[in-house]
């Protein structure tokens, strides 16, 4: 899955960047938003680690706040001049690649112009931006959700997996089809009953009213014989 990379810089948007962070995964789920490059090995070389973070991407959000352009270092040059500033390669990373780069702006931050960026940055400037703001924040957020989704290959909370997709397709068809034995099981109980053919009603009667013969008993067998002989004809 190609996910959702969020670049900020700590202390200019850190907490708009968790707030976005928390809300797209709610959205996405969480394999599908990243928002920081952690677990560097010590020796390896971040520039590398931090441009195969963001090649591995589908859309670059670049969180913009008021003091995004001219963050300062502790020697008083500006990080964005910097070309080992994390937030500077994470952007030049993905504009390289033609990774889609959406701006963020949040904390009511400008659009930076070309001629206030560094040369591998200028192309930012005209990329389409979007505005977070604290009064509307769940509907800006719900707007860039919904824009985002082509960016994203598949969408996995929707939470966290492809699977619970397929568990609710699989649940729907199970509730369908116990719906369905429901309704044929009312309809067979409930329609109309078959009738018996006249006829075969008044035979049946008259088999149930019809008495049983009796068994004959020991004492009439033994006399049967008897009432079987009879007296010699006479001769004329």
């Amino acid at each position: 899955m190609r996910a959702i990379f969020i670049s900020y810089r700590r202390d200019d948007a850190e907490g708009q960047a968790g707030r976005l962070f928390d809300d797209l995964v709610k959205h996405f789920g969480q394999s599908a938003v990243f928002m920081d490059v952690a677990g560097i090995e010590p020796g390896r070389d971040f520039r590398r680690v931090i441009d195969e973070q963001v090649a591995s991407c589908g859309v670059l959000l670049a969180l913009i706040g008021k003091d995004w352009l001219d963050a300062k270092d502790q020697s008083g040059a500006r990080r964005l001049d910097d070309p080992a500033d994390f937030v500077r390669l994470e952007t030049a990373s993905a504009l390289k690649r033609d990774i889609p780069v959406v701006p963020v702006l949040v904390q009511g931050a400008k659009m930076p112009r070309a001629e206030q960026l560094p040369d591998v940055l200028k192309e930012l400037a005209y990329r389409n931006g979007v505005e977070l703001t604290h009064a509307r924040w769940d509907s800006d957020v719900d707007v860039l959700a919904k824009q985002l989704e082509r960016h994203v290959e598949s969408n996995p909370k929707r939470s966290g997996s492809a699977g619970s997709g397929w568990m609710s397709r699989r649940t729907a068809i199970v509730v369908a089809l116990s719906l369905l034995a429901v309704a044929a099981a009312g309809w067979y109980f409930s329609g109309p009953k078959r009738e018996i053919a006249p006829d075969v009603a008044v035979d049946a009667a008259a088999a149930e009213a019809a008495p049983a013969e009796a068994e004959p008993t020991p004492a009439e067998t033994e006399q049967a014989p008897a009432e079987t002989e009879q007296a010699p004809a006479e001769e004329p």
